[in-house]
């Protein structure tokens, strides 16, 4: 949102973060650095080697961490002021594939920005220098990079193949995960940049006529049937509704940017990143199965910047999952975010990225954006009904807090300077954090007042046999009149990719009525295939399984523990897998 649509007055970013499988969000600020003069960097292991800077700038960093490395799902925001965010685009015609030189260059663009650029401007010169020595290894993608002055964008697809605009002030600009950018006008150079090769190319090929100025980059570089797919045309629909009030239902004629009649606020941009289709929750699964929003089932990490010309004033509001049923929790990004946000070190993180050590994806409980957070939103999404009402009522009540507050905090942290303003910031950042993390946790247990207890001391992917899952009955809650037919388990719905519906978790093979922890009560005991129960999960972790049930047509959910394992890989020895750094 460019300073005039804005209702701050200031740029503001907002990103949703979409991603399957069992995912962890790690959040870290990265000292700036000193690095010895011809010092290498590589990320992915088959990537380029690159020469590290002598000096990097310090950053907060958002760290997607997944077992096979995250390329392109982290987000950033350094000490001078520059965010970096970015979007999926893929799918580009054959004919525009590129050599890349010693395997190229993927999640070092985002990475190496982070750490260099001084402005928006200069990191879409640095992206592009690195693109123009190394070559882009994935078929292509949006950035986005801005400043307290400057907001770019920056499309890629393979190999050295790229446009680059400047978004106007007077502009609201929203990317998908498809190429968007429609008019790119070669003769504007102040706000237009673009690699000029590929115009020569889609002239050869057809694409473009010569003395046409304006370059259809989405036509050219992407295949129409990926502009229409439904899963990504859903959301463009939705999102260009919300921002002009036009519902366009072509797909050739949604919009890149828009100037509006409105001002928008943070809450806006909060409310923007909730977004759903009106059929949502229809199926009667979970809440989000048939979701293909602005939010949706794979949505587990949002972020709004209100950018600020001192770049450690600069505000910030993330959630620790899906954004329409968390909390955007206030955060001075270079301020350092509040601890339990993260169990590794930066340095260790990064070491981490991607080796994909399996018991790295242990459940810990100390990590409390997995362990609370995520937890909570999943169970939210299965027990649906009343609870989506709940839930939402009180999102609201601690944003319109904290938004409330927020101007105040601001303006006493440009009274104080240097380490001062620094532990005022970071000590809100913790207060803020662990007010919300109570909430939730007493939600959690409000929505999970039953106990499951997985009755094996592991499971095996590999494994025909079966593993018992006990719902424990209490003296507040009876287990009596389960429903089987209802009962499913497995990994949490929010750690799956979306495709994966909720009849297609491991139905319960068997149910058993009796007394598993001898306190006198009546438990319920389901059978499970071992293999179907663990799909999805990593072997050799630590997995937090779930238990999906009815009782007397009540939903019921709850989760336990448990090592995963197959014949060839054994679950670690320590559970923190530290020592295996």
């Amino acid at each position: 949102m460019g300073k005039n649509v804005s209702a701050t007055g200031k740029i503001i970013v907002a990103h949703n973060e979409d991603n399957g499988g069992r995912l962890f969000n790690m959040h870290h600020y990265v000292p700036p650095a000193k690095h010895k003069k011809g010092e290498m960097i590589r990320f992915e292991k088959f990537a380029a080697e690159i020469p590290q800077v002598e000096e990097t700038l310090g950053f907060y960093w958002t760290q997607t961490f997944v077992p096979d490395g995250a390329s392109f799902a982290d987000g950033f925001f350094n000490d001078a002021g520059v965010v970096v965010a970015t979007n999926w685009c893929g799918e580009i015609f054959d004919a525009d594939r590129m050599e890349v030189k010693d395997g190229g260059i993927g999640y070092g663009i985002r990475r190496l920005v982070a750490e260099r650029a001084h402005s928006a401007r200069e990191a879409v010169e640095i992206a592009t220098a690195l693109l123009k020595e190394y070559g882009y290894f994935h078929d292509g993608r949006t950035y986005t990079f801005a400043d307290a002055n400057e907001a770019w964008q920056l499309a890629i697809h393979q190999g050295n193949s790229w446009a680059a605009r400047k978004i106007g002030d007077d502009e609201v600009v929203y990317i998908p995960n498809v190429f968007m950018m429609d008019k790119v006008d070669l003769n504007d150079h102040e706000n237009w940049k673009i690699e000029p090769t590929q115009v020569e190319r889609a002239i050869k090929d057809g694409r473009h006529k010569a003395d046409d100025k304006i370059f259809n980059w989405r036509k050219v570089v992407a295949k129409e049937s990926v502009r229409h797919e439904r899963w990504n045309a859903n959301r463009n629909v939705i999102a260009w509704k919300y921002l002009t009030g036009v519902e366009y239902n072509d797909p050739e004629k949604f919009p890149y940017s828009a100037k509006i009649d409105r001002k928008l606020s943070v809450k806006d941009a909060m409310n923007f990143l909730r977004l759903h289709e009106d059929y949502i929750g229809e199926d009667q699964e979970f809440y989000h199965s048939l979701s293909e929003g602005v939010c949706r089932t794979t949505s587990h990490d949002s972020i709004v910047y209100n950018l600020n010309a001192d770049p450690t004033l600069t505000e910030a509001w993330r959630t620790y999952g899906r954004p329409c049923q968390s909390v955007f929790v206030p955060l001075y990004p270079l301020a350092a975010p509040a601890k339990g946000t993260a169990f590794l070190s930066p340095e260790e993180a990064t070491a981490e990225h991607f080796k994909g050590t399996p018991a790295m994806f242990d459940y810990r409980s100390e990590f409390t954006p997995h362990s609370v957070f995520s937890a909570g939103t999943n169970a939210v999404d299965y027990l649906r009904g009343d609870e989506i009402a709940k839930r939402t009522s009180l999102i609201n009540k601690i944003e319109d807090k904290y938004l409330a507050e927020r101007a105040a905090i601001t303006k006493k942290a440009a009274g104080l300077k240097g380490e001062a303003r620094t532990k005022f910031l970071h000590d809100y950042n913790e207060s803020t954090y662990q007010a919300v993390l109570e909430s939730m946790r007493a939600e959690n247990a409000r929505l999970m007042p039953y106990k499951v207890q997985i009755l094996s001391p592991v499971v095996k992917a590999d494994s025909d046999d079966v593993v018992a899952f006990a719902l424990l009955g209490n003296k507040d809650h009876s287990v009596l009149s389960a429903n089987i037919e209802a009962t499913r388990a497995g990994m949490s719905g929010n750690q799956l990719n979306s495709t994966r519906q909720f009849k297609n978790f491991a139905p319960a093979k068997s149910i058993e009525y009796k007394d598993v922890n001898k306190d006198g009560i009546q438990d319920v005991v389901f059978t499970f295939s071992m293999k179907d129960v663990a799909k999805g999960a990593v072997p050799g972790a630590k997995m937090d399984l779930w238990l999906y049930t009815q009782v007397n047509g009540h939903r019921v959910v709850g989760f336990d523990v448990v090592p995963v394992e197959t014949k060839e890989v054994k679950a670690a020895v320590s559970r923190d897998g530290k020592h295996l750094l």
